[in-house]
């Protein structure tokens, strides 16, 4: 029982952090659920999100499926391990310039370097708008800082 609350306890901890990041709060990307493989996501199509034909721009679409596959993922992960996009391939099927879009992924390989994900964007009608799958790269403490120093 203590290590569903324990369990419970990271991944609303995990939720607020993702929901407070300066980038989802420029979007008003919010997280509505992660665990097990999954990730649920949302975001409210607003005016600012448009492109010049009035609909909404590929790169919020892009921005909410990356989220969405590279969270599913990183439910996964182990203490002291993160999770980064390295490759993104996107499939647009419809657009949308109201209402709210969610996004849904769900992790489909978890290696020891990299994962994959899938995952979907349908509006507030259930009507998709992309389809999309993520490979991820997976860090380990003391990685990171390999990476960002370029060694």
């Amino acid at each position: 029982m203590e290590h569903n609350n324990d369990l419970e306890a990271l991944k609303q901890a995990m939720m607020q952090a993702l929901n407070s990041s300066p980038y989802y709060r420029l979007l008003g990307m919010e997280v509505l659920e992660l665990g097990e493989g999954k990730s649920k996501l949302r975001i409210k199509v607003r005016h600012d999100h448009h492109n010049l034909y009035g609909i909404l721009h590929g790169g919020v679409i892009a921005s909410l499926l990356d989220s969405t596959c590279t969270i599913a993922l990183a439910s996964l992960l182990r203490a002291g391990e993160a999770a980064v996009t390295v490759d993104q391939r996107i499939n647009y099927i419809s657009n949308v310039s109201q209402g709210e879009i969610y996004g849904e992924g769900r992790a489909i390989h978890r290696g020891r370097y990299t994962g994959v994900s899938q995952g979907e964007v349908r509006d507030q009608e259930g009507k998709l708008i992309a389809v999309g799958m993520a490979t991820i790269f997976i860090i380990r403490s003391g990685e990171g800082e390999k990476l960002i120093q370029g060694s």
